[in-house]
């Protein structure tokens, strides 16, 4: 995978039966289960989020043998953000609400979210547009965004000159190569790296 960063996971602090990751993935644990046929062990596996309608990921986890969907954000948070202050929101640095990395997320009051919303927000069709990879052409570094806007933002490049490159209209811009995030991405990025170490190497 281009995308490298280290996933580490961790029980979340109040829900026992569910595992969180850093990377914003969530998974039920190996549980037993007795029933009128003995016990069996039941298997974990990572639960697969789904859209609230408004943007953000949610999954369905057992909370007091029924099941109740939470928002992700929320889990991560929780379980990797201390929270002295009893903050009662989570926000989206990014503001790209599927994009739940404990990285990109934070504990504030309504009215912080509110206003970083309002001041460094982006439209609704942006932040659930498609991820993208960048490659630093003097360092040869992959990085993964979620977006072109968050590309745009954390590396502050032009997001249409982005698009433009995703196009093939620039071959590159502020140094760096960028390419959609699909199915053929890790072929196109090691075909793309193989290019650039041949052309640094004058072969």
């Amino acid at each position: 995978m281009a995308n490298n960063e280290k996933e580490i996971w961790k029980v979340h602090p109040e829900y026992a039966g569910i595992e969180v990751s850093t990377l914003g993935r969530v998974r039920t644990l190996d549980r037993v289960v007795s029933s009128g046929k003995g016990i069996r062990l039941v298997k974990g596996q990572v639960l697969k989020p789904s859209d609230n309608g408004k943007g953000y990921l949610q999954v369905k986890i057992l909370i007091d043998g029924k099941q109740t969907n939470k928002r992700v954000n929320r889990l991560v948070a929780e379980t990797f953000l201390p929270n002295p202050d009893n903050l009662p929101e989570v926000n989206h640095k990014s503001c790209v609400r599927n994009d739940n990395r404990v990285e990109n997320l934070e504990w504030c009051t309504a009215s912080y979210n509110r206003q970083y919303r309002e001041k460094y927000g982006i439209s609704q069709t942006e932040s659930l547009g498609h991820p993208v990879f960048a490659i630093n052409l003097s360092m040869l570094k992959v990085s993964r965004f979620s977006s072109q806007g968050e590309a745009s933002r954390s590396l502050g490049i032009d997001n249409g000159n982005i698009n433009k490159v995703i196009k093939g209209r620039l071959k590159q811009t502020s140094g760096y190569w960028f390419t959609n995030a699909d199915e053929n991405a890790d072929d196109v990025i090691n075909r793309k790296l193989h290019t650039l170490q041949s052309q640094a190497l004058g072969l």
